[in-house]
């Protein structure tokens, strides 16, 4: 298991490497630091006065935590970041907002708790989950980087 400190690390790695992509698309963007931080990355629109703020998770293993439950729909944007294990394969992008991230996964989701029903004859409850992300999931929006151009 990864020590809190490998996991900090890929974490922040992989909102240098969006914050990178996003400045060779010519997007101004910044990474921002702390530990209740409402942003990962804000990218600044060059010729305007928008900005948009991304929400980035970063996996090396194709799978990503999103939280206890798949996240409501809104125009959230997220950057799904997979960092090969080998350090001299590239990382891939998934870029996708939250209203699609909920399509994609409150049906399985929602699968998991009618089984929990049927098998415990009762609701789930606020019990903490994990909702998890997945690459064969997201494969739609690979390098999907005009998501978030197009709001700049």
């Amino acid at each position: 298991m990864a020590s809190q400190a490998q996991k900090y690390s890929l974490a922040m790695s992989g909102e240098f490497f969006v914050a990178a992509q996003l400045q060779r698309l010519g997007v101004a963007a910044s990474v921002t630091y702390g530990n209740a931080k409402r942003a990962d990355v804000v990218a600044i629109g060059k010729t305007s006065s928008m900005a948009v703020v991304i929400e980035v998770k970063t996996s090396s293993s194709g799978s990503w935590p999103m939280g206890n439950r798949v996240p409501m729909p809104s125009q959230q944007l997220w950057v799904f970041v997979h960092l090969p294990t080998n350090t001299l394969e590239a990382p891939e992008y998934y870029v996708v907002e939250q209203t699609n991230l909920h399509k994609i996964f409150s049906p399985g989701e929602q699968a998991y708790l009618a089984r929990y029903k049927a098998k415990h004859g009762a609701e789930y409850g606020d019990k903490p989950g994990v909702a998890k992300a997945t690459r064969t999931g997201l494969v739609a929006y690979k390098d999907n980087w005009h998501e978030i151009l197009c709001r700049l």
